[in-house]
């Protein structure tokens, strides 16, 4: 059912229409990492940034969605509007006000659905900022709950800092070795690979032979419209669930469902790969708890975090399923998955050259371990121990990447299909990863 609107909607119109016109909203990459660590903290496919007027829900940053709007008669952020602190659904499907909402019965399925509010400095409620995922959830705690309302209240610090304040904020937090350290990586990404084969952007990669075939930015992540995927792909996901869940184990499954994404959209190769990283870090004692291990993502004195240059950082990866070819031709160095993983969406490969044995191809995380900070030596609770000014620690994250690649450069990686590889790893991810 659509959701009434808030009886305080006439003092929301000025408000609402102020904080749609900020300049702030073109600060991409800000708001872009709100959007990557909630999926990443709450193990879900789906975050949306949005402000509600009288008739719309005019989504400013998503995943999952693809839209711009929403008509508010459709909206489940409607309902979150008018709820005290947050709007929580465990699965919307069983909800008697969400049940037939179009976006719970058709695409993307949402099942699992908590939002919060975007609340002004004067009390005014202008928005919603919702965590969602396809999949329902059997509990979320109330922990979880003020981390997404602590968020929330982030996102709204932001839109109210004056955009030239912001941009000088943002200068500063760079550090000052990024350069130096970015320089030093190139060159011996050269020596090893070849040159560089993609440019303009955060990520720069090296084909292994050199031969200039570039990776880009997997930027066209997208997922498929309400009116563009049918009432069949449910019944197969369905299919495709029950399937994995009756071979009983990772292993199995990841090989499965390897074999049905090649098979089904004729892809040459495809692998799903677990990757783990300690990257070296140090900072003052003074700033880091007398604790061994710690959140990452809620560290307040990041900032404060120096990288050690003393230690290299250490990758580990290994298969988990693969289907298509051998060991033997996968020979993609870990830099390769490390850049993947940590872009946001991933990376997308073409060598229009056709000297390669694959020449087209993407590669994607489908999910992230929370990161943890970890002491490197445990802490000494015996008397008389001197305690280092300086405490080393590492910074650990991990999780999975799927790999699809073709023989031909011309295999067309488009949104529609991307979006419905994902939702099939998705299916992975819940029965063995996050259950």
């Amino acid at each position: 059912m659509p959701a009434p609107n808030a009886y305080v909607e006439s003092s929301r119109r000025k408000p609402v229409e102020h904080y749609l016109s900020l300049k702030t909203w073109e600060e991409r990459s800000i708001f872009r990492k709100f959007i990557g660590q909630l999926r990443k903290s709450y193990g879900v496919t789906g975050v949306s940034i949005s402000l509600l007027d009288k008739n719309r829900q005019i989504i400013k940053y998503q995943t999952l969605l693809d839209m711009l709007e929403i008509p508010r008669i459709a909206s489940i952020d409607a309902h979150a509007l008018l709820s005290h602190e947050y709007f929580l659904l465990l699965d919307a499907s069983k909800d008697w006000r969400t049940a037939h909402n179009p976006f719970v019965s058709g695409v993307p399925y949402i099942k699992f659905y908590c939002g919060v509010p975007l609340v002004t400095s004067k009390n005014d409620v202008i928005g919603i900022l919702a965590v969602y995922d396809p999949f329902p959830k059997h509990e979320f705690s109330e922990e979880k709950i003020n981390k997404l309302i602590a968020t929330s209240k982030e996102v709204m610090k932001v839109l109210d800092t004056p955009l030239d304040e912001l941009n000088s904020s943002n200068k500063q937090k760079v550090r000052g070795n990024d350069v130096a350290s970015r320089k030093t990586e190139l060159a011996e990404l050269a020596l090893k690979f070849g040159r560089a084969t993609s440019r303009g952007s955060s990520m720069t990669v090296f084909e292994k032979d050199g031969s200039g075939g570039p990776y880009f930015q997997n930027n066209n992540f997208r997922f498929t419209k309400l009116n563009q995927t049918k009432d069949t792909e449910s019944v197969n996901n369905k299919m495709l669930f029950d399937k994995l869940f009756n071979v009983g184990s990772l292993k199995n499954a990841a090989y499965s469902l390897a074999k049905t994404i090649s098979i089904n959209f004729k892809i040459n190769f495809v692998y799903i790969l677990e990757i783990r990283i300690a990257e070296p870090y140090q900072i003052d004692r003074l700033y880091f708890p007398q604790e061994n291990k710690i959140d990452a993502e809620s560290f307040k004195y990041t900032n404060k975090l120096v990288k050690r240059d003393d230690e290299d950082n250490d990758f580990m990866t290994r298969i988990i399923g693969m289907y298509g070819s051998s060991n033997s031709a996968l020979n993609f160095e870990n830099l390769i998955h490390y850049k993947a993983f940590t872009s946001e969406f991933g990376i997308s490969y073409k060598n229009t050259k056709e000297n390669s044995l694959y020449n087209s191809g993407i590669i994607m995380p489908f999910y992230r371990h929370n990161s943890k900070l970890v002491r490197k030596n445990k802490i000494n609770n015996n008397p008389g121990t001197k305690k280092p000014k300086k405490v080393n620690l590492y910074l650990r994250s991990g999780g999975y990447l799927i790999a699809l690649f073709n023989k031909s450069p011309n295999h067309d990686f488009n949104p529609d299909l991307v979006s419905k590889i994902f939702d099939k790893t998705s299916i992975l991810r819940r029965i063995y990863i996050t259950s």
